[in-house]
């Protein structure tokens, strides 16, 4: 942050990467598939995917450049690639932790089981229903996961090495499951995850315009959730009215510049470096192949310098940040608006100790 604030060059210390474009689902909210999406995921294919010495290689680059954490995500379920736990051991020993957001199919198969629970930072799970046959409607699942919830996320709680180790149920709102709040909270809290946090479907324009006729009944149900929150157990509970990403037509977030690139960024499944995980997949920000040319190559070697000049241009697919928040405090500290000393002061009063602070 000091070097950021005094505009000397800094490099990502947390990358979102997604190794395979392939899913064992077919979630039918899924942006990577909605009709209302595609101007942002031109270069999505389900059957991309970074083979495992490619993936280690990465890993083993970003890590010599000042990397801490990865986040395996993407397009696709990651936990499905033949590699992913050879991938996640190399990775941990470089000394890189790792956080992973998944379907929830393969954790309770030992290969995966054992790999979360010795590598793993954080897991977060895709609910979405409360039922089991909401979920299977939904996911299109036939490999029984909704069933195993109960019992397969305890116990990697229970076994994780990690001392600040997470696991908790993600749960996107959408006309078929908005009255199944109550029950997905109250079937997360007996899992034993440490959390379930509810989002309204924006990703494809659908869900945001549907479940505004029912938003009052949506909002009910959410407090009632809310009211099972316990020291051990969190229920997060979202902002309602967020949009769909690229059908904005006004800037949103008080910044000139994406200065959260600088910190976090983004592989796909196409071996392609891009700024940041909202954007990546898509042809006008792709940056340079950091698999056949090398991390240190296209992060120093031109490509990302060369975006960098032009970096960032807030419109079409920016105007709709993910990542406003982050993005107006960094700029504040550039303008000298903040005094970053004061900022981190303040904030050692009210957060002693910042929870997996790498990831960013």
């Amino acid at each position: 942050m000091r070097r950021f604030v005094a505009d000397e060059e800094i490099k990502p210390v947390h990358m979102r990467i997604g190794i395979m474009g392939a899913c064992n689902m077919r979630c039918n909210f899924c942006n990577f598939h909605s009709p209302n999406e595609e101007q942002f995921y031109d270069l999505f294919s389900f059957k991309d995917s970074l083979t495992t010495d490619k993936a280690i290689t990465l890993l083993k680059e970003f890590a010599e450049n000042d990397g801490r954490a990865v986040t395996f995500c993407g397009s696709g379920e990651c936990t499905i690639h033949p590699g992913y736990a050879d991938i996640c051991y190399a990775g941990h020993g470089d000394g890189l932790h790792i956080g992973l957001i998944t379907n929830g199919s393969r954790l309770g198969r030992p290969k995966v089981a054992d790999c979360v629970t010795a590598t793993h930072t954080w897991v977060r799970v895709g609910m979405n229903a409360g039922t089991e046959a909401t979920f299977n409607d939904i996911t299109r699942d036939r490999e029984q996961t909704f069933s195993k919830f109960i019992g397969t996320i305890g116990t990697l709680r229970e076994n994780a090495v990690a001392p600040d180790f997470r696991i908790g149920f993600n749960y996107v709102i959408t006309m078929q499951n908005y009255r199944e709040i109550v029950a997905a909270a109250r079937i997360a809290h007996e899992s034993g995850a440490h959390y379930v946090r509810f989002e309204p479907e924006f990703y494809s324009a659908m869900g945001h315009e549907t479940i505004e006729t029912v938003m009052a009944e949506i909002s009910g149900s959410l407090v009632e959730a809310a009211a099972m929150s316990t020291d051990d157990f969190e229920v997060s509970v979202p902002k309602l009215d967020r949009g769909p990403m690229d059908q904005v037509e006004e800037v949103e977030g008080d910044f000139e510049h994406c200065h959260y690139s600088r910190f976090v960024t983004a592989v796909g499944a196409d071996g392609h470096l891009y700024p940041c995980p909202q954007v990546h997949l898509n042809s006008r920000y792709r940056i340079g192949d950091v698999v056949d040319l090398g991390y240190p190559t296209v992060l120093e070697g031109g490509p990302r310098a060369e975006w960098e000049a032009s970096n960032p241009s807030r419109t079409d697919l920016c105007k709709s940040c993910f990542y406003r928040p982050q993005n107006e405090l960094l700029e504040l500290l550039k303008r000298g608006q903040i005094k970053l000393d004061e900022a981190l002061d303040a904030y050692a009063l009210e957060v002693p100790s910042t929870l997996h602070a790498d990831f960013v």
